[in-house]
This record gives C-alpha cells, sequence and structure tokens, in this order.
C-alpha cells in the first residue's frame, strides 16, 4: 500500500509524539501468553507504538460477553496481569503511569507511559470496594459501560430504552472523582453521558469517539455532548474506526473532517486521539467476539486504508498540516490536551 505521508510528516509526528487514549493492546498480549508466547509486548508491539510516534499508550481492559457475569472479574484480573507481566520484563522502554507527573517523567526519559483503563464496568459488580481495588492496581480511567448496559450505567446500543445512569453510577463518579479517574463516557448510552456530565465535578473525557453531525451512529458524540464535554474542562479523543467516520467512503481525510468539526465547535484545548486500532489487534492474534444482538448489525468495517495501525499515523498529521494546523496545534491535540485533563482530575 502506498503511504499517504511524507518523511517530513513522520518526522513532525515523531518530533510531538502523540498520546493513543484508546488501544485493545492487553487483548492480544494475553492471548499471545495463552499460547505460550511471553514477550510479544517487546517483539511485536513496542516496534508499531514507537513507528507511529506513539508516547503514551491507554490500554483497555475489555471483556467479551462470553465472560459475563461470573467471569468478568477473573477475566479483567487475566488482561492486567498480562499487561504488567509484559511491562515489566520491558521497564527500559515502558512503564505503568500512575499520574500526569509520572507520563511527564516516563516520556522524558524517552520511554513509552502506559495507562490503565476499564472499558465497561463489569469486572467492578456492584462494589465500589472493586473500583479502589482496581485503583491500587493502576486503573486511571473507566467507562461504566461497553455499549451494554451494566450496574452503573447504560450502554450505546440501549439509546432506545432513555436509560442513564444509576445510583452506584452516580455514587462511583464522586469516588472517581476523589480519587483522581478518568471518567470516559465514550460507549455510555446518551442519557448515561448527560448524567455523567452533571453528577461530576472534574473534566469528563470521550476517549474514541466522532462527531454525530458527521456521521449517525449512537457511539459518536452530539454538538450538544461535544460542547458539554470540553465546558466540563475535559476532550474527546476522534477514533480511527471506519463506521464511525463514513458509511460510504471512510478515509484519513474524513477522519479530519471530524477533527475539523470539534474544534469549530469546541476549541483546539478539547480534541485529543483514540485511535482503536482493533483490527491491528486481531491480526495479531486476539480473539474476537462481535455480538448477535448488535442492532447495527455487527461491528462491521473497523479499520479503513491509510490508517489501520500506529505505523499510519503520520498520515493524519499529513492531513492536519495540509488543512493549516499548525505544530503547536498538533501538540494540543496529539499531547497537551491530555496532560491537562489527567491532571486538572488528578487535582495536579
Amino acid at each position: 500500500m502506498t503511504r499517504i505521508f511524507t518523511d517530513a510528516d513522520a518526522q513532525v509526528t515523531q518530533r510531538i509524539g502523540i498520546a493513543d487514549l484508546h488501544s485493545d493492546l492487553p487483548l492480544g498480549l494475553l492471548k499471545r501468553r495463552f499460547d505460550g508466547q511471553d514477550g510479544s509486548l517487546r517483539t511485536e508491539w513496542l516496534p508499531r507504538l514507537r513507528a507511529g510516534g506513539v508516547r503514551v499508550v491507554v490500554c483497555a481492559i475489555y471483556i467479551d460477553s462470553n465472560f459475563l457475569p461470573e467471569g468478568a472479574l477473573r477475566r479483567a484480573v487475566q488482561l492486567i496481569d498480562a499487561l504488567l507481566e509484559e511491562i515489566a520484563a520491558c521497564r527500559d522502554a515502558i512503564e505503568l503511569a500512575l499520574s500526569e507527573a509520572d507520563v511527564e517523567r516516563i516520556t522524558g526519559d524517552g520511554k513509552i507511559a502506559a495507562i490503565l483503563a476499564l472499558e465497561g464496568a463489569e469486572p467492578l459488580g456492584h462494589d465500589l470496594a472493586a473500583l479502589r481495588l482496581f485503583y491500587r492496581l493502576g486503573m486511571r480511567m473507566l467507562s461504566f459501560a461497553w455499549m451494554r448496559r451494566t450496574a452503573f450505567g447504560d450502554g450505546a446500543w440501549e439509546n432506545d430504552s432513555r436509560g442513564g445512569l444509576t445510583r452506584l453510577g452516580q455514587d462511583a463518579v464522586r469516588e472517581m472523582n476523589r480519587l483522581g479517574i478518568i471518567i470516559d463516557v465514550s460507549h455510555a448510552s446518551d442519557q448515561t453521558t448527560w448524567d455523567i456530565l452533571e453528577t461530576s465535578s472534574r473534566p469528563v473525557i470521550a476517549s474514541h469517539s466522532n462527531a454525530r453531525a458527521l456521521q449517525v451512529h449512537p457511539r459518536n458524540l452530539t454538538d450538544e455532548m461535544i460542547a458539554a464535554i470540553a465546558a466540563s474542562g475535559g476532550l474527546i479523543g476522534v477514533v480511527a474506526v471506519a463506521r464511525y467516520i463514513s458509511d460510504t467512503e471512510p478515509t484519513v481525510a474524513r477522519w479530519a473532517d471530524h477533527v475539523d468539526h470539534i474544534v469549530e465547535l469546541a476549541g483546539i484545548d478539547h480534541v485529543g486521539i483514540g485511535c482503536d486500532f482493533y483490527d491491528d489487534i486481531m491480526t495479531m492474534g486476539a480473539s474476537q467476539e462481535i455480538p448477535a444482538w448488535n442492532p447495527g448489525g455487527g461491528l462491521g468495517q473497523l479499520s479503513f486504508a491509510g490508517m489501520r495501525t500506529w505505523e499510519d499515523l503520520p498520515g493524519l498529521t499529513a492531513a492536519l498540516l495540509r488543512r493549516g494546523y499548525t505544530e503547536a496545534d498538533l501538540r494540543k491535540v496529539y499531547r497537551e490536551n491530555v496532560s491537562r485533563v489527567m491532571g486538572d482530575v488528578q487535582g495536579a
């Protein structure tokens, strides 16, 4: 495949560095370890992260439906253990970051900072004690739902039921504010999103969502949601998933259209990048589950030409530079906005 960026675009990307707000990397690591192949973080994933200029990667713990409900906690423990074990074997190249200060120290040392997140609160059951325990394990970001309904609130596939944050979810928001855990509304239902924004006293983010005004999909955000997230001090991480970009022709240029829309609506200080290169994780052998009850008929096409892996990220740099974004703008979108939000959430 022909590259859609130049060496100069790649150099700009490397010089700035990118914080990827969403990766299913733990799935790939666990599958490799189940197959008896320890060390895949160093041999397979770190080279791709470095090639794409990624300096910070949010590692999401996602639980397939076939593990629910009884196996959610055990599966989460397995995924987190795989991630932490692989990081421990690569201390010269990557570290788990627990704070914005950690991120700055780790990246300043030329390493990649990994941030642990839960994508869906199923491993927490019905207990805030579990929330605090995962915090002690290093979790610093959490979304209450991955599309489905949980004890904390509804996911985006439940929009028709108009369910939102539960009382347990409200308590969890307040506890997350106290602890300094970033609240993520990507995958939440519309009402859950609004309830979180009303309840939280700290900035709220959407780690990997696009603009519904450009592509109608329950995973994308309305203009009103985008404005409210920005008003909270948070940010929206635009996502490189084909169905969230365009039904007809997902391209890097159309992905950049979502950046433009959010910047015009909320300002350059409230945009980030949440790649979600799930197909790339799949290619490396992680198990895939597409629930049959998805009202959209399955996840459909995820990646698209020109943006399939971290190595392709300079292509976004090229598209944004052509539109008149400066390197100072890209520093905000790629890194600085995330650092500000993390510091604000943690009271730094």
